[in-house]
Order: structure tokens, then sequence, then C-alpha cells
């Protein structure tokens, strides 16, 4: 097996807006320069809220582990969301200063402008671009679709466990749970408790190194300053990326739109996979269960979603893909 490519931290401005202000928000990336064919594929992946760009390492390792597949893609991005991760320490600032000014926070359609504003930078000029979304941040692509010019249409996109939200969502609806994986750094540590106690060592280390920050503040009145160590992604940032507006179809990519569902069904009932395949129609070209996998299907099962992957990069390369898998 070929050495894999080292990935490059790139660090990208991105003229963009919050509500209606223009704002320039940085975005820190994952870049990996594949292979030199100009006519392979650019992946593009976006992660959950609450998640950070390097919890895809292990699968992307999985996923280059296979010349085959290597020899279809060009390059590799990977994003953090504007408010998570490290990318959120560079941002910090703006967002602070919006706080201050009463201004709204960071919404679901603004994180879709700035993955607009990504797929719209000279580096991704000409590119053969895939998507691939998981959780919340399929929707980001689907808003996202409704305003890109042709141009910027995606090749394909693949969607992970998409949480797409419905008018006839009710509030009990696991959907509507805020903060699944977005907990305190004791809790984390070990990985026993909660949802990480299923958590790939991997996916868990680099959450602690990446998904956390060390805030240091002044005790007033004592002249000290206390220091505590909380997500990246503020939980006062957190509720408005849940609050987006309901949407009832999913857009078209160029070679259709991939689902990877999880096998046991934490948020998304066969009732709201029936909702979201209806509201696909013809656009699925190819469905996947991970097996053993709840939700978080990148964190409990990196290597598995590497392999589907390369599965399904190869029928949009080759033009396989082209039914709709029953379920």
């Amino acid at each position: 097996m070929s050495q894999l490519p080292a990935p490059e931290r790139r660090v990208l401005s991105l003229h963009t807006t919050l509500g209606s202000d223009p704002v320039e928000l940085k975005c820190s990336t994952l870049y990996y320069p594949v292979s030199c064919a100009k006519d392979g594929l650019t992946l593009v992946f976006t992660h959950g809220l609450a998640g950070h760009k390097e919890q895809y390492d292990p699968t992307i390792a999985r996923l280059l582990s296979h010349a085959q597949t290597c020899a279809m893609i060009r390059d590799i991005w990977v994003l953090d969301l504007p408010n998570h991760g490290q990318t959120a320490l560079l941002n910090r600032s703006v967002f602070d200063a919006r706080k201050a000014a009463g201004k709204a926070m960071c919404t679901t359609k603004d994180i879709s402008l700035y993955l607009q504003a990504f797929l719209s930078t000279p580096l991704l000029k000409s590119s053969t671009v895939v998507g691939i979304a998981h959780s919340g941040s399929c929707t980001l692509w689907i808003f996202a679709l409704t305003s890109m010019p042709p141009s910027l249409t995606p090749f394909a996109l693949i969607m992970v466990e998409p949480t797409l939200m419905f008018p006839s969502l009710t509030p009990t609806d696991p959907r509507s749970i805020h903060g699944a994986a977005n907990g305190n750094v004791d809790e984390v540590v070990g990985g026993g408790k909660g949802v990480w106690r299923k958590w790939d060592k991997r996916v868990l280390s680099s959450y602690l190194r990446y998904g956390f920050e060390e805030v240091n503040e002044s005790e007033l009145g004592a002249g000290k300053k206390k220091s505590y160590v909380t997500p990246t992604l503020r939980k006062e940032e957190e509720s408005p990326l849940y609050a987006c507006l309901s949407h009832t179809a999913v857009e078209e990519a160029g070679r259709g739109v991939h689902v990877v569902w999880a096998d046991f069904e934490e948020f998304i009932s066969k009732v709201a996979k029936k909702d979201i395949l209806d509201a696909a129609e013809h656009r699925v070209v190819s469905q996947r269960i991970i097996k053993g996998a709840g939700h978080l299907i990148p964190q409990e099962k990196p290597d598995e979603l590497g392999e589907a992957l390369g599965e399904i990069l190869n029928e949009i390369t080759n033009g396989s893909g082209n039914t709709k898998a029953k379920m």
C-alpha cells in the first residue's frame, strides 16, 4: 500500500454574511492532495453539529487505503463550520462582537452561505465536487443548493444520516434534541458515559483535542483569573442551529444523492426516513446501512464509513448506482 497523502492545514478567508451584515469569516480546513488526475473528483466533507473537521481523519485514511479509490480522487477538503473546532477560535472576535451588539447568533442559513462562499473560491474552480455531509450539515448543502448557480452545483451529494426537518416535525422527534454530542469534558474523558462510550478511540481523542478550548476569565473583585475547559461551540451559539427553517425538497446534484443510514434508529425513525426519501423523490440513486452504527456514524464506525464511501465514489464515477435501493 502506498503512503497516504498528509493533509495540509489551510486557513481561508471567506466573504459572506451573518444575518444581513457582510462579514469576513475564517475557515480552517484540511486539504489532501490525492492525485494528479485533472478529471478526478474533489471531495468536500462537512461535519455535523458539535463536530469538527478532524473527526473524519480515520474515515479518510481508510478511504485512501485503496489505490483504486485514490485514482478516482484529485483532492479532498474537510471544513470546520464557522463556530466549530479550530475555526471557532479564529472567528471568536466576530461572534463576540455580534453578541455584545445584541445581534442574532449564527444560523443554519448563515452557515449555508458560508459553505457556498467556500464552494465559490478560485481554489475549486473547474473542480468536480462531491459533497459529503453528516447529520445536520446535510441541511447546509440543501439550503446552499437552492441558491447556487449551476456552475457550483456539486457533481453528487453523499448524505450520512441526514437529519432533515419538515413542517410535520413534532417536538418529541429525536431530531429536535439539542446538544446530543456536545458535552462536558469530564464526561467525555475516557468515553465511558453517554454517546461517547461507543466512539472509535481515534475519533474520541481528536474530539478532546479539537472540540474543546481553555477559557480564562477574570473574577470580578478578586484580581484573579479562573480557567475552565468548554466546547468550542458555545451553548448560546448551538441553539440557533436547531431552529432552522423546515424544508420539503432535496435539491438536484449532477449524479444524484447517495444516502448512508445508521443500523440503529436513534435519531431517524422509519417514518422520518420515509419523509426524507419522499422529499428526495428520484434524486436518491443509492442507499446503504452501516451495520452496528448509531446516528454518529463517523464517530462510531469510521472505517466502515470509509469503505462505504469508496463504493459510492466508484458508483458515481462509473455510473453503476443508477437504481434506487430498497430499504
